[in-house]
């Protein structure tokens, strides 16, 4: 887990998340880039991953390019005054979704994705603030943070610049960051980082953030699946002289009980927030990884004869896992599904969904029931589990 330092974690959770920024010095001491520059670089060149270069032409003038990008590309950029970000780098290289575990103090399934941005001497992207709590993590040389929480409104923006920058940037608190050192930032804080040498690398560890519209919908969908709100409106009580084309404010409160009661139900609630919760997005879906073929896919047997020689199961980084305990029923969520769990235990669920990988340790005293093999199985034959190298 990272270090707090001058303040405890309980400290932190109660004063710092989703309230205010703070700076925490060596919070991974001794911290080293698991991925150089050069290595960032070549993962922007892959059509599949997302990638981006800002590049600062002058005060208010930056220029956004888009990936996939070539060697020519590079070639072509100045020496100094721009950035390479690459979205979910936890997603594509394990050392990277290592980082992961030192964040495990909060719930896993809010954690967005591992952003990682190189930059050149003077290279950032802009004053700008985010609607999303974030871990900065500097990873390799320096850069120069500043902060503002003045003027954090959607119209307080540059306008003609592809990126969305604040015009209007008070300073409030500056700080310079060193390997190993983490900026936490809650949602619309005003922040702009300089890179201060031509080894700077940023880790942005980002939580997903939920906007109520999306909530709603989310809910709505869910009851429609399921079929599970097939309850009828009935009328209030109707005047004797009533005015045929008015939909009075008691018919509309009529229709609000309904909803409400509805509502009121917190089984379907932590349900539907689970598979929310763990739905992935657009982006990670398309990187899930291809399930065996029947050709690829030997027995039940054979596969738990083979696990036991292993050194155990690793998640695939991209699944998101959840599980809920409601009514003294646990029940398991992959990637915004209901999971059969074919009967596996409270135990051995909260331990699958409470860790990256399972050694034959941590498996020892649970592969001897069936109803496990059957979930072990289930999960491999996807691919959401595979073997640790």
């Amino acid at each position: 887990m990272i270090h707090f330092e001058q303040l405890d974690l309980p400290t932190f959770l109660k004063d710092y998340w989703q309230k205010k920024p703070i700076l925490l010095r060596n919070a991974l001491p001794d911290f080293e880039t698991p991925i150089s520059a050069e290595e960032l670089a070549g993962l922007s060149l892959e059509e599949e991953i997302e990638s981006r270069i800002v590049v600062q032409h002058g005060t208010e003038d930056y220029e956004l390019k888009r990936g996939p990008f070539t060697e020519e590309d590079y070639a072509a950029l100045p020496e100094e005054n721009w950035t390479l970000l690459v979205q979910g780098c936890d997603r594509l290289l394990p050392e990277v979704a290592d980082i992961l575990n030192d964040f495990d103090f909060l719930p896993r399934w809010r954690i967005d994705d591992i952003m990682i941005s190189y930059a050149t001497e003077g290279g950032n992207v802009g004053p700008h603030f985010d609607h999303y709590d974030v871990f900065l993590l500097q990873a390799a040389g320096q850069r120069h943070w500043h902060l503002t929480t003045q003027e954090c409104t959607e119209d307080n923006y540059i306008q003609g610049v592809d990126l969305r920058l604040m015009k209007t940037f008070e300073i409030e608190q500056d700080f310079i960051l060193n390997p190993g050192d983490i900026l936490y930032l809650p949602p619309k804080v005003g922040h702009h980082g300089v890179a201060l040498d031509d080894q700077c690398m940023t880790f942005s560890v980002g939580y997903r953030s939920y906007r109520g519209q999306e909530l709603w919908d989310s809910l709505g969908d869910h009851l429609s699946e399921m079929a599970l709100f097939k309850e009828l409106y009935f009328d209030p009580e109707m005047p004797a002289n009533l005015n045929p084309g008015e939909v009075t404010k008691d018919a509309a409160l009529q229709a609000k009980k309904l909803l409400a009661e509805k509502l009121q139900d917190e089984k379907l609630l932590h349900t539907w927030f689970a598979r929310f919760a763990t739905q992935l997005d657009q982006s990670a879906a398309q990187q899930l990884p291809e399930p065996l073929s029947a050709e690829e896919t030997p027995t039940q047997q054979e596969f738990i004869e083979a696990l036991y020689s292993e050194h155990g199961l690793i998640k695939d980084a991209v699944c998101r896992f959840a599980y809920t305990q409601i009514e003294n029923e646990t029940q398991l969520y992959i990637n915004g599904a209901i999971w059969n769990g074919f009967g596996a235990n409270a135990e051995f669920i909260s331990l699958l969904a409470n860790n990256n990988f399972l050694t034959q340790e941590m498996l020892a005293p649970h592969l001897q029931k069936d109803e496990v093999q059957a979930l072990l199985f289930d999960l491999w034959k996807l691919q959401y589990l595979v073997f640790i190298e």
